[in-house]
């Protein structure tokens, strides 16, 4: 007891740190609750796998068709992002026929469980046509396109 009067500013200063250290905590965690657990949280428990090679024989199916010059197609979570670079001559339905090759690389189980993405564009950046996009979430059995663009000349609204 005899220290602790002698010290007593010394040992208010260690009891207001230890306050201090536990608060911040406890602070920490509430505002940043779930720091070790992965970023999807659990929506990807139980996930269905999809092998490299149908990810190749899509591509290599999109890059049959002449007007296709490149084309990336990446996983995220449970999304698949297709990604078609087309040729500027390229029309509208043409572009939009890539949707069912995509359908047809990947099985069942895949389509029902996945959500996918599709943006064709062309390298020519003044097309009013492209980009077009199409999503197919995974509840859904047919893409949706993003709305058609039709092109308004000066004088017409």
């Amino acid at each position: 007891m005899k220290w602790i009067k002698k010290n007593k500013f010394t040992c208010l200063a260690i009891v207001l740190f230890v306050v201090i250290v536990i608060a911040g905590y406890k602070a920490v965690k509430v505002f940043f609750p779930d720091t070790d657990s992965a970023i999807y949280g659990d929506r990807l428990d139980n996930k269905v796998t999809v092998k490299k090679s149908a990810y190749d024989s899509l591509k290599a199916k999109f890059s049959e068709q002449e007007f296709v010059k490149e084309v990336t197609v990446r996983e995220n979570g449970r999304t698949i992002n297709i990604i078609a670079t087309v040729n500027d001559s390229t029309s509208m339905d043409a572009a939009k026929s890539l949707a069912g090759m995509v359908k047809e690389h990947f099985t069942d189980i895949q389509i029902g469980y996945y959500d996918f993405q599709l943006f064709v564009k062309k390298e020519d950046k003044k097309e009013n046509d492209f980009p077009i996009i199409a999503y197919k979430q995974h509840n859904s059995s047919e893409f949706s396109w993003s709305k058609d663009r039709e092109k308004v000349t000066e004088g017409e609204e």
